[in-house]
């Protein structure tokens, strides 16, 4: 029999998923900034398991429930934080701190009751790199706003152009650090404040459309975030759940980047 001879590429990752923690942390709905709010954790450590596997060996890789235990310690011995930048920036200390020992740790946090309109909450997601995780991978910086739910015209059919009907929208934002760009538009740092600059400008964008198609008033929505702040690049999905009778929800979703010497992408 013939064997094939070459070496194996591995690519492993120990997470924790949707970890539900309480703690103050930026501003709530209301705009408080002393209330906690909940927070729904997700941490992915990319580390080598293959010894672990060989041995069948806890002692040769990382315990979840011990990663699970360190961040609730962590969260539950803290009193407050600024902003969910800041938080998951704090992240890296635990992991530091209890040896968690990877070289990559990929950490999304969300606030599911941090915005009145996205039922799904505000949130960030980033990636620290290097062996003590103390550089933040900007291009994996992404500012999530889910399930944001605004009504508006839109539809090519005669009653479409009549009532408003519901619009679910999820947003993906990259900021952009340039010196540049950032002189001619508004910054989105990380701070959940911030989103009180560009939510309204968002919803009055769509609220106020008139739009035939989905494709349309997502370009509209894209071209909002990227020429009125400081945005990279912008994922927007939208979907109509009432479009199509045995259908949840029918929609489009675009991705745009701020591309410097030509505008949009």
């Amino acid at each position: 029999m013939n064997v094939s001879k070459g070496r194996l590429d591995t690519q492993d990752i120990i997470f924790l998923r949707n970890l539900r923690l309480s703690a103050v942390i930026g501003k709530d709905a209301w705009g408080r900034s002393e209330k906690a709010q909940p927070i729904i954790l997700s941490i992915a450590l990319h580390q080598d398991i293959v010894n672990a596997a060989a041995r069948d060996d806890i002692n040769q890789t990382v315990s979840y429930g011990q990663i699970c235990k360190d961040v609730t310690k962590f969260v539950e011995g803290s009193r407050a934080f600024d902003d969910v930048l800041s938080f998951n920036t704090l992240l890296c200390d635990v992991a530091l701190e209890n040896k968690w020992g990877c070289g990559t740790m990929d950490v999304s946090t969300i606030l599911p009751k941090a915005a009145l309109r996205a039922e799904g909450g505000l949130g960030l997601s980033m990636s620290f790199i290097g062996g003590k995780m103390r550089i933040i991978d900007d291009r994996s910086l992404k500012f999530l706003v889910k399930d944001m739910k605004l009504y508006c015209i839109i539809g090519v059919n005669p009653h479409e152009r009549i009532s408003k009907q519901l619009v679910v929208i999820n947003l993906m934002i990259e900021e952009d650090h340039s010196a540049d760009h950032a002189r001619e538009t508004r910054r989105i740092d990380g701070h959940t404040s911030n989103w009180e600059l560009l939510l309204p400008e968002i919803i009055e964008t769509v609220e106020s459309s008139g739009y035939e198609t989905l494709e349309a008033l997502a370009t509209d929505i894209a071209t909002t975030a990227l020429t009125r702040f400081t945005v990279r690049s912008i994922e927007v999905s939208i979907e109509k759940p009432s479009a199509l009778a045995f259908v949840e929800g029918a929609g489009v979703q675009i991705k745009r980047t701020f591309v410097r010497d030509s505008g949009l992408k």
